[in-house]
């Protein structure tokens, strides 16, 4: 019998099932198609050893003006610059106050020093460097006096850990000169549900609350209803009675005294729960009756009113109506609201939730600082960065100044007039040189407006008031609710909002831009998830790819449903875009379906109109430019890192397991049983070692709903000639694979000898 060439057509396609992608590639891992030949991707080696703070969100590269070669780099916790392997602490603080006469307290034989510090708005992970300090206990100023990370115990104190350890007894001290510059809030690393587009209650978020851990030995199960805070006393309760007789579909409860009630919240009255909006002259007004699956129902005057507390641990809303110094010990009813009741680890955090707004509801900003995850938009101003926290303060780093130098608000700059004090989004518009904000603070305003659109004086960042003699001003968008993405392109700046995409053009005086809507019911997945590459703009939305090029248009995917049938919609502001313009390829990052992490990819060969897909833990990335290899954030053993790709053929020194599987194959229709007695190999293998292999691994089965069972493994290397198998079956798959250090591999041509064997 003679040989047969097994040819199969470029991309890997999952749109059905593997026997009808007979002739196809069905599936990868860490491999790209480069002129229709499958081959491994590129491996990756750590920038340096130096690691970062927090997992990286944000990566941003320029050069400055001496040739210096500088990377922005934001976390969930600290902003960087790295410039040559190191990372610089940029930063910005938030305040500085000089604490009140001997602060610190120690215990005996602990690290941990207790700061008492009035109205202090940290949140726990949040740094401060303290100053000033004198020895306390043994404990010396040298380990007093730098940075810390906070644990908040209430609004006034928190606790520090230090190098040291204190002697006998509990003392008090630091003396009368001790300064703490705090600094800006620290972020979430995770998408909490119900405080983001997309998130699992769309829309939601919390926009201020007091902060605490969970400090229950053990943790708690997901039936608890009573559990142990570090402390409880900034946790809401109040009580009073009832003034009025109301009936069951009354509008408005009036009350004793509200004077103790929070502006907004939940109230129990006999068996029902109300949910309040406002809280003026001891009536609650704007209410749901019988909310949280209560009935509602008349009540007399004298009855009791009393509030219900709402807390949030990790994805789990939490109500309650009475608490002790520490514990939350009454009325206590576990995932309220759409969320899961589940079991918490001692030391996670616990956030009070009584100002949540859920979907569709008003508020001023859509995420306030500590409640979503922390993502920044970066650019640069000349060899300048500028920089802003998603729904946060905008900032700005003169190079001038050194790295040893933190950013400061926009605001603060020298000469600054109407800067935005909030804002989603912040980039410079291009060669026009203005600096625009996206779902800002309008003009001489403090709340945020997700539709508003500001942009500075042409080539001065820090003028915003708008003047007959500059170029300054602002434009509403006129449709959807909130501003999601902003991305900049050769000729314009394309801004995605939750439901419209529209173009923001500059056109010159009197108006300096202009904006036009390009589609209508379109959004995308999340703010990161889009790149542009040329002339052309990617980007992905909750159920398809796209690209513009001066229109949008669909981009037809083989792995759609394999991708929107596994991936964590709850964790979606995380996905992000990357391209990599030494291969035209662009990637989106994304968490599968059982993980809240970046743990997969989708690849689409932009110029090939091919696609693979493959797992890869990445958090953000940069293509190259200034600098020779793509860049990108990751994890190795628990550490963030900087990973240079493109660089060599390994996993930063380990094996990269590569893979391609082909879809099944058989003779003709399949009628018949097919034997297999040898392949044929035709593979380009790189390496430094002769010997180095890629297996030929044969899976056979006879029926589309048989589990595959492996044949044969043939290792091949550079000088195999043919390798022998003995495999009888209706269908049989081909997988390709590499698992060793050192070695790179294209595929050619297969052939197999391959013969009809009866039919049963």
């Amino acid at each position: 019998m003679p040989l047969v060439k097994v040819q199969f057509k470029p991309g890997i396609n999952r749109e059905s099932t593997s026997y009808a992608d007979e002739g196809g590639w069905f599936n990868s891992d860490l491999i790209r198609f480069r002129k229709g030949r499958p081959e491994k991707m590129g491996g990756w080696t750590r920038l340096s050893s130096n690691v970062i703070q927090g997992t990286g969100r944000s990566l941003h590269v320029w050069a400055a003006l001496d040739g210096s070669k500088y990377m922005g780099l934001g976390t969930e916790t600290k902003v960087y610059i790295e410039e040559g392997g190191a990372y610089n602490d940029i930063t910005p603080i938030r305040a500085t106050t000089t604490l009140g006469a001997n602060p610190l307290t120690t215990v005996n034989g602990s690290r941990v020093v207790t700061v008492t510090a009035p109205a202090h708005g940290a949140v726990t992970n949040d740094f401060v460097t303290i100053s000033g300090a004198t020895a306390v206990n043994s404990i010396t100023a040298a380990q007093l006096n730098t940075e810390h990370q906070i644990t908040v115990i209430d609004s006034n104190s928190y606790t520090i850990p230090t190098a040291g350890s204190a002697g006998s007894g509990t003392l008090t001290g630091g003396g009368s000169s001790v300064v703490a510059a705090y600094q800006i809030n620290t972020g979430l690393n995770t998408v909490v549900s119900g405080t983001g587009f997309g998130a699992g209650l769309w829309g939601g978020y919390s926009t201020g609350y007091a902060q605490t851990t969970l400090n229950d030995s053990g943790g708690i199960s997901d039936s608890d209803t009573s559990f142990t805070l570090t402390s409880a006393s900034d946790f809401e309760t109040a009580a009073t009675t009832t003034n009025a007789n109301f009936s069951d579909s009354a509008t408005v409860i009036t009350v004793a005294d509200s004077s103790s009630f929070p502006d907004k919240g939940t109230i129990l009255i006999g068996s029902e729960k109300i949910r309040y909006g406002t809280n003026i002259g001891n009536t609650f007004g704007s209410i749901t009756r019988g909310d949280d699956g209560t009935t509602a129902a008349s009540s007399s005057s004298g009855a009791s009113v009393t509030f219900v507390g709402l807390m949030l641990i990790e994805d789990e809303l939490i109500q309650y109506t009475g608490k002790s110094t520490h514990t939350i010990n009454a009325g206590v009813v576990r995932g309220v609201r759409g969320t899961t009741a589940a079991a918490h680890s001692d030391g996670v955090d616990v956030r009070e939730a009584n100002d949540f707004v859920g979907w569709g509801e008003s508020s001023a900003t859509a995420a306030q600082t500590g409640s979503n995850i922390r993502l920044y938009s970066q650019d640069n101003w000349g060899e300048d960065l500028i920089f802003n926290v998603y729904d946060g303060g905008p900032f700005y780093w003169d190079k001038t100044l050194g790295l040893t130098n933190r950013a400061s608000s926009l605001t603060s700059q020298s000469g600054a007039s109407g800067a935005p004090t909030i804002t989603r989004r912040i980039m410079v518009s291009g060669a026009d040189r203005h600096v625009v904000c996206f779902g800002c603070n309008p003009l001489n305003e403090t709340e945020q407006d997700l539709l508003m659109v500001r942009w500075s004086d042409q080539e001065n960042p820090v003028d915003w008031t708008p003047t007959a003699t500059n170029t300054a001003g602002s434009q509403r968008i006129s449709s959807g609710s909130e501003i999601i993405a902003a991305q900049k392109t050769r000729q314009e700046i394309l801004i995605w909002t939750d439901v419209n995409l529209h173009a923001m053009r500059f056109v010159g005086p009197p108006f300096t831009f202009g904006f036009s809507m390009l589609a209508s019911n379109i959004s995308i997945i999340g703010p990161n998830a889009i790149v542009t590459v040329g002339d052309q703009v990617f980007w992905m939305d909750r159920e398809n790819f796209y690209v513009y090029t001066g229109r949008v248009q669909v981009i037809p995917c083989t792995l759609l449903r394999y991708v929107f049938d596994d991936i964590n919609l709850d964790q979606s502001f995380k996905c992000f875009a990357a391209s990599n313009k030494m291969f035209d390829e662009v990637f989106w990052f994304y968490p599968s379906a059982d993980s809240t992490e970046i743990d997969r990819y989708v690849k689409f060969n932009f110029t090939e109109n091919t696609w693979d897909l493959g797992t890869l833990s990445r958090t953000a990335w940069v293509d190259y430019g200034i600098h020779d290899n793509p860049r990108a954030s990751g994890q190795a053993s628990g550490v963030n890192y900087t990973y240079v790709h493109e660089s060599g053929d390994d996993n930063d020194g380990s094996p990269m397991t590569s893979f391609i599987e082909s879809g099944d194959f058989d003779l003709g229709d399949g009628e018949q049983f097919m034997f297999m007695n040898k392949l044929i190999p035709d593979i380009d293998i790189t390496s430094s070692d002769a010997e180095a292999s890629v297996n030929y691994i044969v899976k056979t089965r006879d029926f589309p709903s048989n589990s595959l069972s492996t044949n044969s493994t043939n290792a091949v290397n550079s000088s195999t000639q043919q390798a022998f198998l003995r495999g009888r079956s209706r269908q049989a798959v081909l997988r390709i694979e590499s698992s060793v250090t050192d070695i790179a591999w294209t595929l050619g041509d297969l052939r197999m000898d391959m013969r009809p064997d009866g039919r049963r």
